[in-house]
């Protein structure tokens, strides 16, 4: 009979085994999207972050769409129950009731509330991955669970997970690389980047939200495995 050894490290090699690819922006996901992949969005400051604690405090689900208008007109089909929110360059948009601060989403504003969401980066790619089978939200304060996640629907479909670091304005955002770097590695069982929460603050991403007044949300998008919560996307709309 195997020992717990002896089966760890059997259970690690087939957790290496299974296929994670790392790919960038909107032409990332729309290609493992054409491709079928499990696929995981990361904007670690502020999008995907925020959607996770939205759900974690009460929000019945989260819509996103790239457009400002397009949003507006998705809220009134709502009615009270939705809640306008968005930003554009780090800012709320003006008329809005949230913007894209994850500390702004309390269980008080949120609970019960259609959340309809267009951010500068995450949603115009969230797009581009709709129409694969499984999509699923991943950050640091959802780390584990959101590598967990993925790593069972693999086992179960047989599918690749395609991690995509969303990035800011179609150019490469590290403190997005580092975050999927960090979920690959609880996937395939390997040793985590190190000095996370160091690395994220020295970002020019983090630097600017701490210059027009986030320091305490890059603190808060910052933290490693505070949540389970894994929004994931069915009936066009990401839910727990």
């Amino acid at each position: 009979m195997p020992s717990n050894k002896e089966r760890k490290r059997s259970q690690n090699h087939r957790d290496v085994g299974i296929r994670v690819d790392l790919s960038f922006g909107a032409q990332g996901a729309l290609k493992a999207a054409q491709k079928n992949h499990i696929l995981m969005l990361v904007d670690t400051l502020r999008a995907s972050t925020t959607i996770t604690t939205a759900l974690d405090n009460g929000a019945k689900k989260i819509i996103t769409t790239a457009g400002i208008e397009e949003a507006k007109k998705l809220a009134q089909q709502f009615g009270e129950k939705a809640l306008l929110a968005g930003e554009r360059f780090g800012i709320r948009i003006n008329g809005f009731h949230l913007g894209n601060s994850p500390l702004e989403y309390t269980p008080q504003k949120v609970k019960g509330k259609v959340i309809i969401l267009t951010t500068t980066n995450l949603t115009r790619v969230a797009e581009s991955a709709q129409n694969t089978s499984n999509l699923l939200i991943g950050c640091l304060i959802n780390a584990k669970s959101a590598a967990q996640m993925a790593k069972k629907i693999a086992k179960n479909t047989s599918k690749p997970i395609t991690i995509i670091h969303v990035g800011r304005l179609n150019h490469f955002a590290y403190e997005d690389y580092i975050t999927a770097q960090t979920i690959k590695s609880y996937i395939q069982n390997k040793p985590l980047p190190k000095n996370i929460p160091q690395k994220i603050f020295e970002t020019p991403n983090a630097q600017y939200l701490i210059q027009i007044g986030y320091k305490k949300d890059v603190e808060y998008c910052s933290q490693l495995n505070i949540t389970t919560t894994v929004p994931i996307y069915r009936d066009r709309a990401f839910q727990k």
